[in-house]
């Protein structure tokens, strides 16, 4: 099952709202299993701030806040973050 465009957009719009004051540099969504071959959605985000780390408050609270959203669109896969700086994601690549 591919992911719909509603659902990237919903991802990118809850991502950036919440981790404010942070600049989101980009936001992938696709979907994956998890260790327990759980069908997921993987959502990756690159930020940069001025202190180079994000307020762990608002990183946990993500899931939570996707929550609404992902039932409204019939989305059942949960959200698993990671979270890299520009210049991580280069090497991330590799």
């Amino acid at each position: 099952m591919q992911i719909k465009d509603q659902v990237i957009t919903a991802v990118r719009d809850v991502v950036q709202k919440q981790l404010e004051p942070a600049h989101i540099v980009d936001v992938f969504v696709k979907e994956d299993l998890d260790h327990d071959g759980e069908r997921i959605l993987r959502v990756e985000i690159v930020f940069e701030t001025d202190s180079g780390r994000l307020d762990p408050e608002k990183v946990m609270g993500l899931a939570r806040h996707l929550r609404e959203p992902l039932q409204k669109l019939h989305e059942e896969r949960f959200p698993v973050f990671s979270f890299m700086k520009p210049n991580e994601l280069d090497g991330a690549a590799a």
